[in-house]
């Protein structure tokens, strides 16, 4: 089985050269830039993912903020050109598997990019797997009265992915020692038990709008329209309802679209409820031949739509989710 490595080097020479010094077991992939690679993990998402921290448009922290949205299980690595303590703590708190810095040897890239593929293995190995269920046997008369059956034999254990020529690999390229310019990015350890759980704003009450607050969303909506240039921008209640707008809505079928909206929106929600989530975000993407359509999930209450149309301008996922985000974060405000 080959592996996926997506590499974004930006002006690195050094993450452009590992194209060529990996094995046939690591297809290599390089791209031009975040907002490919995000793409590309949309459609097929690689196990490693190796990317400069400076690169046009949306940067590899961007990139790496962008992510866990899509709930993959890709790694991340990010280099830098030069020690940049404030990037690699930011890098940490997003899950970055490794950040590294400077000139990196040949070796020790390649031994950074065999170990995330290794805890990638490590991962999928660990999924139980379903044993395949017996054929249902035909029903059999109960046992008479005050008579016992015996207990049925313990389950048998889930069986592991096989191992490839790709664990031997592992193996043989586990590095020695961390090396001074490069840290894993250690996330900080939660624990239900030793955490009180943190409210958020949609369990905290009604979230009233008033003229004052609307007039502020309007304004914020005017400057995301001008960050991604859509045709339009419309905020919604969870009824299909508009609340605010800005751009051309003149011939578009809002009055059915965010209805329909709305109901898949409703779907999350009942999954988030289900996985006992405190907080989650939703996003409903839709490409088409005249336009794309990306809608945004606030508070579980609102719906954000941002719409474009191909003919005028074009999409990049990775804008549209960098700005989005910023202008809900700031929503989010307005309405506490």
């Amino acid at each position: 089985m080959a592996y996926r490595l997506l590499v974004v080097p930006g002006d690195s020479e050094d993450l452009r050269a590992l194209q060529n010094q990996l094995g046939s077991d690591v297809a290599v992939q390089l791209l031009d830039t975040a907002n490919d690679a995000l793409w590309e993990v949309r459609n097929a998402p690689p196990e490693v993912i190796v990317a400069n921290v400076e690169l046009p448009g949306m940067s590899g922290l961007d990139l790496a903020e962008i992510l866990p949205n899509f709930g993959v299980a890709t790694k991340v690595v990010l280099w830098s050109r030069s020690p940049d303590q404030q990037a690699a703590q930011q890098a940490a708190s997003l899950g970055v598997h490794r950040f590294l810095n400077g000139a990196v040897p040949a070796h020790e890239l390649q031994s950074v990019v065999y170990e995330a593929l290794r805890e990638v293995e490590g991962a999928q190995s660990s999924e139980p797997v379903a044993a395949p269920a017996d054929p249902t046997p035909p029903a059999e008369p109960g046992p008479p009265a005050g008579s016992e059956r015996a207990p049925a034999g313990p389950a048998a254990p889930p069986e592991g992915r096989s191992s490839s020529s790709l664990s031997d690999r592992l193996r043989r390229e586990r590095p020695a020692s961390t090396s001074e310019r490069g840290g894993r990015a250690e996330r900080p350890a939660a624990s239900s038990s030793e955490q009180p759980a943190r409210p958020t704003r949609r369990r905290e009450g009604a979230l009233v709008l008033t003229p004052e607050s609307l007039r502020s969303i309007r304004t914020r909506l005017d400057g995301l329209d001008r960050d991604v240039g859509s045709r339009c921008i419309l905020l919604a209640d969870r009824a299909g309802m508009v609340l605010a707008e800005t751009g051309h809505t003149a011939g578009f079928p809002t009055m059915v679209l965010l209805p329909l909206l709305s109901t898949s929106f409703s779907t999350a929600g009942q999954i988030t409820q289900m996985l006992r989530e405190q907080e989650s975000s939703a996003l409903y993407v839709h490409e088409g031949s005249h336009y794309d359509l990306y809608c945004f999930d606030i508070l579980q209450r609102f719906m954000l739509v941002i719409v474009f149309d191909k003919t005028a301008s074009s999409a990049k996922i990775g804008s549209v989710w960098v700005y989005a985000k910023r202008a809900i974060r700031d929503i989010q405000d307005l309405l506490s």
